[in-house]
């Protein structure tokens, strides 16, 4: 073992300062290669995104998230939209230019193409029932024959509103049914042309407010909430603590039940990975913070729901984004990211090649030996399997032939062992065919 490494070593040490050179030649090349293919695809400075309705959660959101992505000079467009169904038919149709939507869970189906991955759960979108009445109404069903605003074509309120409403078999005549927008829907209420409004949304949805704080607007508590949540998988039973919206003055005077949809957001999956991380540090800024309905930190998740996660995305939960992104600037610490990213697989099969060269370099130069040991343990054969003394002669040939071409092989200092041991061998074979050859005279004198 020690000797093979000695010998490892002089191989080693005897390739040419032209075979060091190819290979530090080959590793720049790899290297730029990889620089240049990084730099074809660099991250865009700009990104679009699908939002919601004005004043509604998503656009609220939207806006921050405009706000964190300009810190870094990347231009984040907002597309508003009518609700979840809408951003994801707009994320799925490639002839859409759009990168990024807010997408409630159980708005999609299973039959969609598999183009989008979600960048975790970013928060609770509980759903508001909104009613005028003296009554108190503490079940759906109480809402039948109604004036009820669900929302417009396209939004997930309407879609989850129609669920909870059949669920209740309320959703026929005599009920009615208004495909109400969200300002339009709170301002029929306040007018009394309608007699409840649903809306869905988080805490910071202006509509939300601007209902939650209008004299003789009543807020509806879900007695089932916990059934319709088991009813329906995508609906969590949360709860409005008493006193959240004003503690001094004990509002709301009760826990209120309400269910919720959780909200995603989703991207498409070729979007580059730098923008994904900059969206992923600007859903922790803004989502994880304790909200009305959720803790501290609940958001966002790296729960899966309607879609698989990124795989970037995996990463940023488990370990945070690139270091690079805390010392250099955004536009070089992507590039730098993305070119280590690309090197990687490439050194991974640089590196067994570098390491096999002093194999290949030894195997090129022993191989020069392999053919003579052949022709040399074919002779020793022959001598041991017939020596008729006609033939030494031929034999002293032979052996004189193969020493000839054993001192025209040339081989680096690191190989004369191995020369001198081939030529030891044929010295013995010749020693043996002496032998054989003044045996051969003892007996026919």
């Amino acid at each position: 073992m020690v000797q093979k490494t000695k010998i490892r070593r002089r191989i080693i040490s005897s390739i040419s300062n032209r075979g060091l050179l190819a290979i530090l030649v080959s590793v720049l090349f790899v290297a730029l290669i990889s620089i240049i293919i990084a730099y074809h695809f660099k991250a865009p400075d700009n990104v679009i995104m699908t939002t919601g309705f004005e004043r509604g959660s998503y656009a609220i959101w939207g806006e921050r998230y405009r706000q964190i992505l300009a810190r870094e000079k990347i231009q984040l467009k907002l597309l508003p939209s009518t609700g979840s169904i809408e951003n994801l038919k707009r994320l799925n149709d490639k002839s859409y230019r759009v990168d990024a939507g807010f997408v409630q869970d159980g708005t999609s189906s299973p039959s969609e193409p598999n183009t989008l991955v979600s960048l975790g759960a970013i928060g609770y979108s509980p759903l508001w029932v909104f009613y005028r009445s003296e009554e108190t109404f503490d079940y759906l069903s109480k809402l039948k024959g109604k004036r009820i605003a669900i929302g417009p074509e396209g939004s997930g309120v309407r879609k989850f509103a129609i669920d909870l409403l059949k669920l209740n078999n309320i959703a026929a005549p005599p009920t009615v049914l208004l495909h109400l927008s969200g300002a339009a829907a709170n301002k029929a209420l306040l007018e009394g042309t309608v007699d409840a409004v649903m809306i869905l949304g988080a805490e910071d949805n202006a509509l939300v407010k601007e209902l939650l704080y209008t004299p003789k607007v009543k807020l509806m508590t879900f007695r089932q909430a916990e059934a319709y949540a088991r009813l329906i998988p995508a609906l969590s039973h949360v709860v409005l603590p008493q006193g959240i919206l004003d503690v001094s003055k004990k509002m709301p005077s009760q826990d209120v039940h309400l269910v919720a949809v959780t909200t995603s957001l989703i991207v498409r999956k070729d979007l580059h990975p730098a923008l994904v991380y900059l969206l992923l540090d600007a859903a922790v800024e803004i989502h994880s913070n304790a909200g009305w309905v959720n803790k501290k930190g609940e958001f966002p998740s790296p729960r899966e729901l309607s879609f698989p996660s990124s795989n970037y995305a995996e990463r940023f939960y488990k370990s945070g984004r690139p270091f690079l992104l805390d010392y250099l600037p955004f536009g070089i610490a992507a590039f730098i990211d993305r070119t280590i990213l690309i090197m990687v697989p490439v050194a991974i099969i640089l590196i067994p090649l570098i390491r096999s060269i002093p194999w290949l370099y030894s195997w090129r130069h022993r191989r020069k030996f392999h053919k003579l040991y052949r022709e040399l343990k074919n002779l020793e054969l022959e001598i041991m399997e017939g020596h008729e003394p006609e033939n030494i002669s031929g034999y002293h040939e032979k052996i004189d032939r193969i020493e000839a071409s054993i001192n025209r092989i040339t081989v680096p200092s690191a190989f004369f062992d191995e020369v001198y041991k081939l030529q030891e061998h044929v010295d013995l074979v010749r020693g043996r065919l002496i032998r054989l050859s003044n045996q051969s005279k003892q007996d026919n004198p």
